[in-house]
């Protein structure tokens, strides 16, 4: 059967209405066994196999009660190296019934009298169900081989001993005791996932199988579960692909029963606003905040209860917070700002909304934000640049080589690179390749010029995924089923996978790695390599906006601050030896009057001191400056790039007076001359002329 085509539905071979579990008449297994290829001794075998387990067992629910090593049988040398033997005292009579029952109890589920426990299921270890399955007239066989020959088309590795679609598929049909596969939905795949990763708790399974192999077991069950129902999904059976990590209840986020009723309805309302990543920092912090309040505040059993003081000292409290998975280390700064960020809005939110069990006014303000260090974006030399997109280059995985190609081009965040659509590429009118970039952190789709090395290798890519069958995954911010570009495995590709694995080799193999060993370069880092690069060619402000997704100008005037040979240059015109410089402070700089601590201040502070007409360098330990600082300031220094700047404003000041001296304003005439005259000074001293070459007298 070709991968390509639907999988034929089956109907149940019995009503809803009848009895399970039941047995089946000894005439219908007689003429079913009848079929099978065996000799006629041992047709009779199993006929009396069957009426062996009847007779023991004339009411399946009296079966099912025992526990599963006593159903389950044991014959010795079972040859099931995995399975535990009995303890002494094991009947061997029934034992050897339940171990010769199992042909027949597999016939009982795949004709939906029965429905198999997870014990038993589990327990078992080998299953033949196919040759049962076929003389039945149900293609299991043909369906099982048509998904594992899909996933095996997704990338899948044709392993024999851990790729076992067949393994999940005919339990999951035993546990249903319904042969259609149609009938399987997402929730029986997670249910499985579920009982795998917590078999030791199925009463009895440590009994077969000994504890000391339930971890590996784990790993490849979960497994063979987990591409089962990837298999079922891309096949358009089951609705939803299985989700990478179990879904766990998290923990409750406080004692009190008024104050976590409204931690949930605040977290119920944001939800409808934010996204899921930004609601786990929400939740952690509420979480922090009612374990302060379980332990230091007992008695408060409503947030109407707390006062300013009470929150100041929840404030004192974050600032000597450690990693609940790890005590010994301390919460970052980000992460304490973020807690009391949290409990702020908690407060202002509740406040407005008018809730009751909460204070009337906010106890906390904006003033009480923690200040956290504006950290200067990390761009990726033009030394080491080079070397790892050389590296890049040469990688094998097109998913691997296409994903670092387009964040280097493109500046997006790796999960907007991530959840690019299969038909992200198109062109500008001019032909320049167009990237669209998926919703992301600001939830906006964008268009990017796109250079034609990520482009040609996108498509590379995109001929690659249209030769597989894959269906599309359910996108939650569109509503609908999307195909994506970076799938692997039937899955999109993971960040770990497409960025920090390969960057990892590329940095290990050059050598490029920061003070503690650990590889220097990062995916985020080719982000802030393309904001700064447009910022030193001169690119607009809103450009920048546009192509890095910013929300505000300010996050984009970050980059145009931070360039590099625009800072260096400015500061190399003032402070280096033989500057044309004017203005009060010019004759100390000329003589390195200047202290060391002055000198690193200027170093590192340099683009925070310019100012219209030049910059002044008056350290923060003098104060502020509340003179005109091109007319008095003793802190005041100019170069030669603010002349254009200084002759207009020249030229302004000579309109001002005359328009003054029309008015008989003396005063102004006056003010507005030692101005010019100050200016015209500057222009001297710089060696420059007090109007422009071209300009008109």
């Amino acid at each position: 059967m070709s991968h390509n085509a639907p999988l034929r539905a089956v109907s149940p071979l019995l009503t809803a209405d009848e009895k399970v579990p039941r047995h089946c008449s000894e005439t219908e297994y007689v003429a079913f066994t009848a079929n099978l290829p065996l000799t006629e001794p041992a047709r009779r075998k199993h006929a009396n196999f069957h009426r062996r387990f009847v007779r023991t067992y004339p009411d399946l629910d009296t079966w099912f009660a025992q526990p599963p090593r006593v159903r389950l049988g044991w014959r010795n040398g079972e040859g099931q190296k995995r399975r535990c033997a009995p303890e002494p005292g094991f009947d061997p009579a029934t034992a050897w019934i339940n171990f010769n029952a199992r042909h027949y109890l597999t016939y009982l589920a795949l004709t939906g009298r029965v429905r198999m426990d997870w014990g038993w299921l589990l327990g078992i270890g080998v299953l033949k169900p196919f040759l049962i399955a076929d003389l039945l007239g149900l293609p299991l066989r043909d369906q099982s081989e048509d998904l594992r020959e899909r996933l095996l088309a997704l990338g899948h590795t044709r392993d024999n001993e851990s790729f076992k679609v067949p393994w999940g598929l005919i339990r999951l049909v035993m546990h249903r005791g319904d042969p259609d596969l149609h009938a399987l939905t997402s929730d029986d795949i997670e249910a499985m996932r579920h009982t795998v990763r917590h078999c030791e708790r199925i009463p009895g399974l440590l009994q077969i199988i000994g504890e000391d192999r339930i971890p590996a077991l784990k790993l490849s069950w979960g497994t063979n579960t987990y591409r089962t129902g990837l298999a079922l999904f891309h096949a358009g059976i089951t609705g939803h692909p299985p989700a990478r990590e179990e879904t766990i209840a998290p923990p409750r986020l406080c004692s009190k029963p008024r104050i976590d009723a409204v931690f949930e309805r605040f977290l119920a309302e944001r939800a409808l606003v934010l996204r899921p990543e930004s609601m786990s920092s929400t939740r952690g912090g509420l979480r922090r905040f009612g374990l302060w309040l379980d332990t230091e505040r007992p008695r408060v059993d409503s947030l109407d209860q707390l006062n300013r003081a009470d929150l100041v000292d929840f404030m004192e409290s974050v600032h000597r917070l450690h990693k609940l998975k790890d005590p010994d280390q301390p919460i970052s700064r980000a992460y304490r700002a973020g807690i009391i960020s949290t409990v702020a809005v908690l407060f202002r939110y509740a406040a407005v909304a008018e809730w009751d069990d909460v204070p009337a006014r906010p106890l906390l303000t904006h003033a009480d934000m923690p200040r956290v260090i504006e950290k200067v974006p990390r761009f990726i030399p033009e030394d080491q640049l080079g070397p790892v997109m050389d590296q890049v280059r040469q990688l094998t995985c097109p998913l691997q080589r296409c994903a670092l190609l387009v964040a280097w081009w493109s500046g997006a965040r790796r999960t907007e690179i991530r959840r690019l659509h299969l038909d992200c590429l198109d062109a500008y009118p001019d032909g320049t390749a167009r990237l669209r970039l998926a919703a992301g952190k600001a939830l906006k789709e964008r268009t990017v010029p796109i250079h034609d090395e990520a482009a040609e290798a996108i498509r590379t890519l995109v001929a690659l995924r249209q030769s597989q069958s894959d269906r599309g995954i359910p996108d939650p911010d569109l509503g609908r089923p999307v195909r994506h570009l970076f799938l692997r495995n039937g899955v999109i590709a993971g960040p770990d996978y497409l960025f920090a694995r390969p960057l990892r080799e590329i940095c290990e193999e050059l050598d490029i790695l920061n003070g503690v060993g650990k590889p220097a370069i990062h995916p985020h880092r080719f982000r802030h390599t393309l904001g700064t690069q447009l910022a030193e060619k001169g690119a607009r402000v809103q450009t920048i906006m546009k192509v890095l997704g910013h929300k505000s100008p300010a996050m984009s005037m970050t980059y145009t601050h931070i360039s590099d040979p625009t800072v260096l240059a400015d500061y190399q015109a003032v402070l280096q030896p033989g500057a044309v410089i004017a203005g009060p402070l010019a004759n100390a700089l000329r003589s390195g009057q200047l202290d060391q601590d002055a000198l690193d201040w200027l170093k590192t502070n340099f683009y925070k001191t310019e100012l219209e007409l030049g910059r002044c360098l008056r350290l923060p330990q003098e104060g502020p400056c509340e003179c005109e600082l091109y007319l008095t300031c003793a802190k005041f220094v100019t170069t030669p790039r603010y002349a254009p700047r200084m002759r207009e404003r020249l030229c302004t000041e000579r309109e001002l007076i005359a328009d003054a001296e029309t008015r008989g304003w003396d005063r102004e005439v006056e003010r507005h001359q030692r101005t010019a005259d100050r200016i015209a000074g500057l222009l001297d001293d710089l060696g420059e002329p007090h109007e422009d070459a071209g300009e008109e007298h």
